[in-house]
């Protein structure tokens, strides 16, 4: 794992656009280690060579367009990384948030490198939610991968069990790099508006 990236990464989920301050840093040293001390990597996949009927539509058509398949994916880090940051925001609420971005960082990290699993002919992963589409249709995702086979529950909300739980989908068969076309937020986006993007190394 390359620490220098995830640490950029915690960063950018706590809204640094570069290097954080002293304070933070520090904390980030303090929490991650528990947080990866308790994370329970988990990954289910299936992969379909004909679109699965929820994806028909777009903007999903045009983000698969020229792709001999697509792997449907769920990843979570687990319930334990839920009660660690819940524990550790009643003890010190600044340190509960930078456990919170410690998670989401971790948990994007160890998803893009399972990917890599699939070779280098394939998108980037696209979860429901992104370019406006639909969030609700990441149950149909769940559903395919049996994601309650990795301890994945979905409420009548909407939400995810565990918390620190991602579902999304990467089609395979071309290269897609991430770009701001086509985001739900690229008329307020932040890091645009200072020439930047989210998803730069």
């Amino acid at each position: 794992m390359n620490y220098f990236d995830l640490n950029a990464l915690i960063l950018t989920y706590l809204g640094f656009h570069g290097k954080g301050n002293g304070e933070t840093e520090t904390l980030i040293s303090e929490v991650l280690p528990r947080v990866e001390q308790a994370a329970r990597f988990r990954r289910s996949e299936g992969r379909f060579t004909a679109l699965p009927l929820f994806l028909r539509k777009e903007p999903y058509l045009s983000f698969l367009s020229g792709c001999s398949s697509v792997v449907l994916e769920a990843v979570t880090l687990g319930g334990e990384v839920d009660l660690l940051i819940r524990r550790i925001s009643k003890e010190d609420m600044a340190a509960g948030v930078v456990a919170d971005a410690c998670a989401s960082a971790l948990l994007e990290t160890l998803a893009d490198e399972a990917e890599e699993v699939l070779g280098k002919q394939r998108t980037y992963r696209f979860c429901p939610g992104y370019g406006g589409s639909d969030i609700s249709d990441v149950k149909y995702i769940l559903e395919a991968v049996r994601g309650d086979r990795i301890g994945i529950t979905m409420q009548q909300s909407g939400l995810m069990l565990p918390q620190k739980t991602m579902a999304g989908f990467v089609g395979i068969g071309k290269t897609a790099q991430k770009s701001c076309a086509g985001c739900i937020l690229n008329e307020h986006c932040a890091y645009r508006k200072e020439g930047r993007v989210c998803y730069a190394k």
